[in-house]
């Protein structure tokens, strides 16, 4: 954490010095900025949270989440002898998606700590201070998530968390460092265990709680009520997804149907229809996302990551290093729109060929379409959707599963299925439980590939980690499950515990 920490501030002044918030004018030279005025000046707050959001353009909270886990698993794979995650493909040591989330998931944590607890009193104005604060809960959230799940074991619903049964990982309860008071310099990192899961989930729930709260001090005309920023919709979406690693199933259904109702009636949100509307869930040209409660907004001028690093070079242009398996393509029905929607014939739009090697991964020679530069193809630039409509709709699916039965998950399924053009599944065809199970599993692949869910749905029910057709599965008492601290980390926070296996 002291390695990062000093940075904070002086990239809040930097988005203030070159003006990357709208609103912000630069009223002080950067270099002379005191920490105590960055955190009563607002122009210097603004830059601030404009940093927060920032950190979700790095490679580890972009292409990596949202990519990584579907590489991890079976949903994509390499191509030919293209290296951008192959080795999440073969499940190398030490390859995981959490190691390249920690450094910038823990500088935004700390952007979110100044903001909540940093700043001056009457430096803003008391609604938009409460709408920052609210702001920033949610993202604190919603990274402590993502690190909790990428660092440990998932919760089991009874207090406790799914490990393995044998193995090195039998029995490990640990999450991450909880970090919540902002740290103005490194004299004030101090080193801290890492934190057991169910409390790091107590943390999640608390902040979720307090950014809902807080957004009701939020008067209608301060509140942005755009897909780019929190909302109470995303709070209610994040909120359920939560509630689903938790095995909260009542609490996931509720939470799921509240933000598909904030969502609707914020945005107009509702689930996309036909090949059009599922195209416009990723294309920026369109107008809109249509399933839209909270995704990062990309300027393709400043915040892309890049030829090398991009999720469109990683799928679709450039290097497309990273296709759909055959694995996937064939839980598609025929008449599913999504196949026309999210997949083409691989071709490299940046040098205007097609590429060759693709019908290695696939038999049809595809790549994934979800994240195309829309915004222009040289510029690598994607906006990211991290909750929509659809994922709601699976949420309640399992949670009905659990709460009502067979009937009510398949039917909650076919609601999605019939805006895909997907034929209608029958509630009889499954003899149990566990057959239902593996069809909300089968949809939510299909459904939700690259966008961060994959390897997390398997590892979150205590499953082994499947592998495209012919390769082994990677079985869930493996100490990969779980990424490794990274060693910089261990000998920075003395108190740092390193995850079994990895010693």
């Amino acid at each position: 954490m002291r390695t990062i920490v000093t940075t904070t501030l002086a990239v809040a002044l930097l988005f203030l010095a070159q003006g990357c918030d709208s609103t912000v004018e630069r009223t002080e030279p950067s270099t002379a900025i005191s920490q105590t005025t960055a955190l009563s000046n607002p122009d210097a707050i603004r830059g601030l949270r404009a940093s927060m959001f920032d950190r979700m353009h790095s490679t580890g909270l972009s292409t990596d989440w949202l990519l990584g886990p579907s590489s991890l698993a079976d949903n994509t794979s390499f191509r030919g002898n293209q290296e951008r995650h192959q080795g999440l493909n073969v499940n190398a040591f030490r390859a995981g998606v959490g190691g390249p989330a920690y450094g910038p998931g823990y500088s935004l944590i700390n952007d979110a700590n100044l903001l909540i607890g940093g700043i001056q009193e009457d430096a803003l104005e008391p609604a938009v201070a409460s709408k920052f604060r609210a702001e920033a809960y949610f993202m604190r959230a919603l990274v402590q998530h993502h690190l909790v799940r990428s660092f440990g074991y998932d919760p089991n619903g009874n207090g406790g968390v799914v490990s393995p049964n044998s193995g090195p990982g039998q029995g490990f309860n640990l999450g991450i460092v909880l970090r919540t008071e902002p740290t103005l310099d490194v004299q004030q990192a101090s080193s801290k265990p890492r934190a057991t899961v169910p409390e790091v989930y107590d943390q999640i729930i608390s902040d979720l709680e307090a950014a809902d709260s807080t957004f009701a001090e939020v008067p209608a005309e301060v509140r942005e009520n755009s897909r780019f920023f929190p909302s109470e919709a995303a709070v209610q979406g994040l909120l359920a997804r939560v509630q689903l690693y938790q095995r909260n199933w009542g609490a996931a259904n509720t939470a799921a149907q509240n933000a598909i109702d904030l969502a609707s009636s914020t945005f107009g949100s509702d689930l996309a229809s036909g090949v059009s509307g599922l195209t416009a869930i990723f294309d920026e040209t369109t107008g809109g996302n249509p399933e839209a409660i909270f995704e990062i907004d990309t300027d393709p001028a400043t915040e892309s990551v890049g030829i090398n690093n991009a999720i469109s070079a990683y799928t679709s242009i450039q290097w497309l290093a990273q296709l759909p398996t055959q694995d996937l393509i064939s839980t598609y029905d025929s008449t599913d729109a999504r196949l026309e929607a999210w997949y083409e014939p691989c071709f490299d739009e940046a040098t205007g060929s097609a590429e060759d090697g693709c019908t290695g991964v696939n038999d049809q020679g595809l790549e994934l379409h979800k994240y195309a530069s829309e915004q222009g193809v040289s510029r690598y630039a994607d906006d990211y959707p991290h909750l929509r409509i659809a994922e709601m709709v699976l949420i309640q699916a399992e949670a009905r599963l659990n709460t009502d039965g067979i009937g009510a998950a398949i039917n909650r399924l076919n609601d999605l299925r019939e805006q895909r053009n997907a034929p209608r599944l029958d509630p009889v065809d499954y003899e149990d439980q566990e057959a239902a199970m593996d069809e909300i599993l089968a949809e939510r692949r299909r459904e939700l590939v690259a966008e961060g869910h994959r390897f997390f749905d398997l590892k979150r029910l205590g499953r082994d980690i499947q592998k495209p057709l012919g390769n082994d599965a990677l079985p869930f008492n493996s100490p990969k499950i779980l990424d490794d601290i990274p060693t910089n980390q261990l000998s920075i926070n003395e108190q740092l515990v390193q995850n079994p296996g990895y010693n």
